[in-house]
Protein backbone atom coordinates (compact mmCIF):
# COMPACT_ATOMS: atom_id res chain seq x y z
CA UNK A 1 0.00 0.00 0.00
CA UNK A 2 1.17 3.28 -0.97
CA UNK A 3 0.65 6.38 1.03
CA UNK A 4 0.17 10.23 -0.74
CA UNK A 5 1.13 12.90 0.94
CA UNK A 6 4.65 14.84 1.01
CA UNK A 7 7.16 13.82 3.18
CA UNK A 8 9.73 15.76 5.18
CA UNK A 9 12.04 16.68 2.96
CA UNK A 10 9.68 18.14 0.54
CA UNK A 11 8.05 20.21 2.86
CA UNK A 12 11.30 21.75 4.07
CA UNK A 13 12.50 22.41 1.32
CA UNK A 14 9.38 24.54 0.51
CA UNK A 15 9.61 26.19 3.50
CA UNK A 16 12.74 27.24 2.32
CA UNK A 17 12.04 28.76 -0.64
CA UNK A 18 9.44 30.73 1.18
CA UNK A 19 11.82 32.16 3.41
CA UNK A 20 14.05 32.81 0.69
CA UNK A 21 11.56 34.63 -1.08
CA UNK A 22 10.38 36.75 1.88
CA UNK A 23 14.06 37.53 2.65
CA UNK A 24 14.13 39.08 -0.45
CA UNK A 25 10.91 40.84 -0.40
CA UNK A 26 10.90 42.46 2.77
CA UNK A 27 13.85 45.10 1.65
CA UNK A 28 12.00 46.04 -1.02
CA UNK A 29 8.74 46.54 0.68
CA UNK A 30 9.97 48.46 3.42
CA UNK A 31 11.42 51.12 0.79
CA UNK A 32 8.16 50.69 -1.24
CA UNK A 33 6.25 51.98 2.07
CA UNK A 34 8.41 54.44 2.40
CA UNK A 35 8.09 56.09 -1.20
CA UNK A 36 4.74 55.78 -0.54
CA UNK A 37 5.24 58.19 2.62
CA UNK A 38 6.60 60.79 0.39
CA UNK A 39 3.48 61.40 -1.92
CA UNK A 40 1.48 63.10 1.09
CA UNK A 41 4.27 65.69 0.99
CA UNK A 42 3.55 65.95 -2.96
CA UNK A 43 -0.22 66.74 -2.42
CA UNK A 44 -0.48 68.99 0.57
CA UNK A 45 2.04 71.11 -1.19
CA UNK A 46 0.05 71.66 -4.47
CA UNK A 47 -1.91 74.40 -3.05
CA UNK A 48 0.77 75.84 -1.73
CA UNK A 49 2.04 76.23 -5.12
CA UNK A 50 -0.78 77.71 -5.96
CA UNK A 51 -0.69 79.92 -3.41
CA UNK A 52 2.90 81.20 -4.06
CA UNK A 53 2.42 81.15 -8.10
CA UNK A 54 -0.52 83.57 -7.78
CA UNK A 55 1.91 86.30 -5.56
CA UNK A 56 4.34 85.58 -8.60
CA UNK A 57 1.82 86.66 -10.85
CA UNK A 58 0.77 89.56 -8.72
CA UNK A 59 3.70 90.79 -7.62
CA UNK A 60 6.69 89.28 -9.78
CA UNK A 61 8.03 88.21 -7.25
CA UNK A 62 8.01 85.60 -4.86
CA UNK A 63 6.94 85.38 -1.46
CA UNK A 64 9.43 85.33 1.52
CA UNK A 65 7.10 83.38 3.88
CA UNK A 66 4.06 81.57 4.52
CA UNK A 67 2.46 84.60 5.87
CA UNK A 68 3.20 86.95 2.41
CA UNK A 69 2.26 83.85 0.25
CA UNK A 70 -1.54 83.72 1.85
CA UNK A 71 -0.80 80.24 3.57
CA UNK A 72 -0.99 79.66 7.18
CA UNK A 73 2.32 79.06 9.63
CA UNK A 74 4.82 76.18 9.01
CA UNK A 75 3.39 74.71 12.60
CA UNK A 76 -0.67 74.58 10.70
CA UNK A 77 0.13 73.07 7.54
CA UNK A 78 0.65 69.59 8.91
CA UNK A 79 -0.82 66.19 8.11
CA UNK A 80 -0.12 62.49 8.91
CA UNK A 81 3.52 62.31 7.77
CA UNK A 82 3.92 66.06 7.35
CA UNK A 83 5.30 68.42 10.40
CA UNK A 84 5.25 71.38 8.49
CA UNK A 85 5.72 73.20 5.57
CA UNK A 86 7.69 75.77 5.07
CA UNK A 87 7.42 79.09 2.22
CA UNK A 88 11.12 80.99 2.08
CA UNK A 89 11.74 82.96 -0.91
CA UNK A 90 9.75 81.16 -2.80
CA UNK A 91 10.53 77.69 -2.32
CA UNK A 92 8.32 75.36 -0.36
CA UNK A 93 10.21 72.89 2.44
CA UNK A 94 7.97 69.89 3.51
CA UNK A 95 9.35 68.69 6.70
CA UNK A 96 8.57 64.74 7.02
CA UNK A 97 7.50 63.41 10.40
CA UNK A 98 4.79 62.58 12.88
CA UNK A 99 3.62 59.13 11.29
CA UNK A 100 6.58 58.58 8.66
CA UNK A 101 8.88 55.41 8.64
CA UNK A 102 11.84 56.56 11.17
CA UNK A 103 14.24 56.93 8.29
CA UNK A 104 12.04 59.78 7.26
CA UNK A 105 12.04 61.63 10.04
CA UNK A 106 12.97 65.23 9.65
CA UNK A 107 13.88 65.05 6.41
CA UNK A 108 13.13 67.40 3.94
CA UNK A 109 11.52 68.08 1.14
CA UNK A 110 11.94 71.19 -1.17
CA UNK A 111 9.69 72.21 -4.24
CA UNK A 112 11.37 75.02 -5.90
CA UNK A 113 9.76 77.08 -8.41
CA UNK A 114 11.73 77.98 -12.46
CA UNK A 115 11.47 80.83 -14.05
CA UNK A 116 11.82 81.78 -17.73
CA UNK A 117 15.72 83.75 -17.71
CA UNK A 118 14.77 87.16 -19.18
CA UNK A 119 10.75 86.52 -19.39
CA UNK A 120 9.28 87.46 -15.98
CA UNK A 121 5.54 86.95 -17.31
CA UNK A 122 6.34 83.85 -18.62
CA UNK A 123 4.95 80.87 -16.70
CA UNK A 124 6.39 79.30 -14.03
CA UNK A 125 7.64 75.30 -13.43
CA UNK A 126 8.31 73.53 -10.28
CA UNK A 127 11.23 71.73 -9.11
CA UNK A 128 10.99 68.45 -6.77
CA UNK A 129 13.87 67.56 -4.92
CA UNK A 130 17.17 66.87 -6.37
CA UNK A 131 15.83 67.99 -10.13
CA UNK A 132 17.70 70.90 -11.71
CA UNK A 133 15.88 73.63 -14.21
CA UNK A 134 15.83 72.87 -17.61
CA UNK A 135 18.69 74.86 -19.84
CA UNK A 136 17.06 78.61 -19.88
CA UNK A 137 15.82 78.64 -16.34
CA UNK A 138 16.51 79.59 -13.18
CA UNK A 139 15.40 78.47 -9.88
CA UNK A 140 14.72 80.06 -7.23
CA UNK A 141 14.90 79.55 -3.69
CA UNK A 142 17.48 77.13 -1.55
CA UNK A 143 16.93 73.41 -2.32
CA UNK A 144 16.85 71.61 1.55
CA UNK A 145 16.21 68.28 0.26
CA UNK A 146 17.81 65.56 2.49
CA UNK A 147 15.60 62.74 1.58
CA UNK A 148 17.82 60.04 -0.07
CA UNK A 149 17.06 59.96 -4.16
CA UNK A 150 16.61 56.43 -3.83
CA UNK A 151 12.61 57.20 -2.07
CA UNK A 152 11.64 59.93 -4.21
CA UNK A 153 9.94 59.47 -7.47
CA UNK A 154 11.73 59.76 -10.54
CA UNK A 155 10.65 63.17 -11.29
CA UNK A 156 12.72 64.47 -8.50
CA UNK A 157 16.33 62.90 -8.61
CA UNK A 158 19.06 64.78 -10.34
CA UNK A 159 18.85 64.47 -13.90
Amino acid sequence: MRQKGFTLIELMVTVMIIGILASVALPNYRTYIQRSEITEAMSIVSGIRDAVAAHYVDQLDFPANNALAGVPAPDKLIGNRVTGVTVADGAIHVTLGNKASKPLQGKVLSFRPAVVDGSPSSPIAWLCGYDGPVSGMSAVGDNRTDVPATLLPTNCRQR
